[in-house]
C-alpha cells in the first residue's frame, strides 16, 4: 500500500475528530451524569432501565392503593369502637332500668337517651368518605340508614348496603377496603337490639327490657370480632407498605447502576481523552505544516 502525504493528513484529521467526539461524550457524562442518554448508547439496558421504570409506576399505584386501604381501614375501626361504646352504655341502662326497683315512668325517660344512642349508631352507619359513605358497599353513594320516626318508638330504615370494595395493594393482591353496613349493624343485631331496647322502655316492661341485654351483648361481641378483622388487616396493610418500600429502593438502586454514571470514574475518562486528545495534536503537529497544526489547535 502506497502511503502519502494526502493519507497521512487524513488519517491525522481523523483520529483528532475521533478524540474530540471522545472528549465531548466524557464531558457530557460528567455534567449530565448519565451514562445512558439514548437507547443505542446501552440497548440491553436502556430495556432493562424502561422495565425498571415501569415497575417504579406500578409501585406507586400501589402504595395509593395501601394508604386509600389503611385510611378507610383506621376510619372503621374508630367508627367501630365507637359502636361499642354506645352499646356498652346501652347495656349499662338495660341493667338499671331492667331492675324492678325501677318505674314504668323512669324507664320511659330511660328510653330518651337509648334513643339518643340509635340516633348517634345511625349517623355512624352513614359515616362518609371521600365522595360516598365508607359502608355504603357497593352502592357508596347512597345512605346506607335513615332513621323512621312515624310509628310510636324509633326505628331505622336500611337501603341494603351489601358488596364490598376492594382495592390492589401488589402485584398479585387485591384487599377489601372496608365491611359494608349490613355486616356492620344489621348481622351484627346492633342496630336492632337498641330499637328494640328503646322500645322495651317507651312500654315500661322490665321484663322486655331484660330480654334485650342477651342481644345487646352479642352485638358488641360481633362488632369487637370486627375490630379485630379490621386490625389485621392493617397489619397486612403495614407489611405490604415495607415491602413496597424495599422493592421501590433495589428498582431505584438498579435504575442508577444503568443509568447513571459513577463521577469518580467519569472524571478520570475525561482527563485520559485530553490527554489523549493532546498527544494527538502532538503528532499531527510532527507530520503536519506548522500553519494547520495551529489552525486545529
Amino acid at each position: 500500500m502506497r502511503i502519502t502525504n494526502n493519507l497521512i493528513q487524513m488519517t491525522s484529521l481523523a483520529n483528532v475528530q475521533r478524540n474530540l467526539r471522545q472528549i465531548a461524550e466524557a464531558q457530557d457524562r460528567v455534567s449530565s451524569g448519565l451514562k445512558l442518554r439514548v437507547a443505542s448508547d446501552d440497548p440491553v439496558g436502556a430495556a432493562e432501565s424502561m422495565r425498571a421504570r415501569g415497575s417504579l409506576r406500578a409501585l406507586e399505584q400501589y402504595r395509593r392503593g395501601v394508604q386509600t386501604a389503611t385510611s378507610r381501614a383506621t376510619l372503621e375501626e374508630t367508627t367501630l369502637d365507637q359502636v361499642g361504646d354506645a352499646l356498652v352504655r346501652a347495656r349499662e341502662l338495660a341493667t338499671m332500668y331492667g331492675s324492678d326497683h325501677t318505674t314504668p315512668e323512669q324507664r320511659r325517660t330511660g328510653a330518651i337517651e337509648v334513643e339518643g344512642l340509635l340516633r348517634q349508631v345511625v349517623g355512624l352507619a352513614n359515616t362518609r368518605v371521600d365522595d360516598g359513605y365508607l359502608f355504603g358497599g357497593l352502592n357508596g353513594t347512597t345512605a346506607p340508614y335513615e332513621l323512621d320516626e312515624s310509628g310510636a318508638t324509633l326505628d331505622f330504615i336500611s337501603s341494603g348496603p351489601v358488596g364490598q370494595n376492594s382495592i390492589d395493594i401488589s402485584e398479585h393482591q387485591r384487599v377489601v377496603m372496608n365491611h359494608n353496613g349490613t355486616e356492620v349493624f344489621e348481622d351484627t343485631g346492633v342496630l336492632a337490639s337498641l330499637r328494640d331496647l328503646a322500645a322495651a322502655l317507651r312500654s315500661g316492661d322490665g321484663e322486655a327490657v331484660r330480654s334485650t341485654m342477651g342481644d345487646l351483648d352479642s352485638a358488641f361481641d360481633s362488632v369487637q370480632t370486627l375490630i379485630g378483622d379490621v386490625g389485621a388487616r392493617t397489619n397486612l396493610l403495614q407489611v405490604t407498605s415495607a415491602n413496597l418500600d424495599a422493592l421501590e429502593v433495589n428498582l431505584l438502586t438498579l435504575r442508577s447502576e444503568i443509568e447513571e454514571v459513577d463521577i469518580e470514574k467519569a472524571s478520570t475518562e475525561l482527563v485520559g481523552r485530553q490527554t489523549t486528545f493532546q498527544a494527538a495534536l502532538l503528532a499531527t503537529s510532527q507530520v503536519m505544516n506548522l500553519t494547520l497544526a495551529n489552525y486545529l489547535r
